[in-house]
């Protein structure tokens, strides 16, 4: 899906015609977010899900430049003037965010958006800085699937994989991603450490910022955020529980950083509901921003739901292409399509978590 994406992108640039798309885009209130995980070298960090490299190096100083020569890089205080209706933002705004808070941000991403003198916000889920977790789950899953030694494997619930061949464990990683991310958090992870943590001894994969760290990066001028505590996903959480852990995401923060802006929020993979947003509001946050993948509307966007456009190693062309509200809003209802599709598939073949 992504190759034709991109091979329709490209063909866009070449007939000029998104030139022309983006000469008449630019009406005001419109607002581009743009959602990073990781970016770092290909090679470095193997064993962590690659899935969450949103750029290499060159792909992100090049990702900057385009950015600054056709769209206009704004601040989060310029975001949330602009939502509050105290001022307007420049036509063609553009806000980078960061999601998890990866050791990389500050070692790989950093240096190249001060040298772009380009602003960032970076979302962190307060329950990994200096806690050793063993890595986000993702990762892990990712990791141990990778080292298993065991050939056709039988998870319950989820099915059979044969996890001595490649294609086995592509298929595994992506059936047992979507079954933990379908089921209530605290039986992700309980499933997770039953049947999953017994396939490979692994070592620690954590790679989360520390508070030092973190600190440091709010005194050069980024932008720090609560990103959940335990980054779990808000729709698989009691409300009572994501009430806890969204209060306890923004105290940790407020402590740790006491310069951080607790008034804003991430929603862990972009995960939400229109359930979801009074317990947000209830926690005390202002804005919250989640996916979509789309162009976000300061009118008219919720301000609970602010849309973001994921960042997954697109060639230029399909980068710069998405930005454009039209072809998001198409890949948007694609999306939303696929997921759709996906959810039901989920549903249809997976039984309820063993007891």
């Amino acid at each position: 899906m992504r190759t034709s994406a991109t091979l329709a992108a490209r063909a866009l640039a070449s007939t000029r015609l998104l030139h022309l798309l983006e000469a008449f885009d630019g009406g005001p209130g419109r607002l581009r977010v743009l959602t990073y995980h990781r970016v770092d070298e290909l090679e470095r960090n193997r064993e962590l899900d690659p899935g969450l490299l949103s750029a290499t190096p060159e792909e992100f100083r090049e990702q900057l430049l385009l950015l600054q020569q056709h769209f206009v890089p704004v601040s989060l205080a310029q975001v949330m003037a602009a939502l509050r209706g105290v001022d307007a933002l420049p036509r063609r705004a553009v806000l980078l965010t960061f999601d998890d808070a990866y050791e990389d941000f500050g070692r790989v991403a950093l240096p190249m958006l001060r040298a772009f003198d380009t602003p960032a916000v970076l979302f962190v889920p307060t329950a990994f800085p200096d806690n050793d977790r063993g890595g986000f789950w993702w990762d892990r899953l990712y990791a141990l699937l990778q080292r298993a030694s065991a050939g056709v494997t039988t998870f319950p619930s989820v099915g059979e994989f044969d996890l001595g061949h490649e294609e086995g464990r592509r298929s595994a990683h992506k059936a047992l991603r979507n079954y933990l991310k379908s089921i209530p958090h605290v039986d992700a992870m309980q499933w997770f450490e039953r049947y999953l943590e017994p396939l490979a001894d692994l070592p620690s994969l954590h790679r989360v910022l520390g508070w030092s760290a973190l600190r440091k990066l709010s005194e050069h001028g980024v932008d720090l955020c609560p990103h959940g505590h335990r980054h779990a996903l808000s729709t698989r959480l009691p409300a009572n529980a994501l009430l806890e852990d969204l209060q306890t995401a923004k105290a940790v923060m407020a402590r740790e950083v006491p310069e951080a802006c607790c008034e804003v929020m991430a929603y862990p993979a972009n995960d939400w509901d229109e359930a979801t947003l009074p317990i947000v509001a209830e926690a005390g946050y202002e804005f919250a921003f989640a996916g979509g993948r789309g162009v976000a509307s300061i009118a008219g966007d919720q301000r609970l739901a602010i849309q973001r456009i994921p960042v997954l190693r697109h060639h230029s062309a399909l980068f710069r292409a998405q930005l454009h509200p039209v072809i998001a809003q198409v890949a948007r209802r694609l999306d939303s399509r696929h997921k759709s599709a996906r959810s039901v598939a989920i549903e249809t073949r997976i039984e309820p978590p063993p007891s």
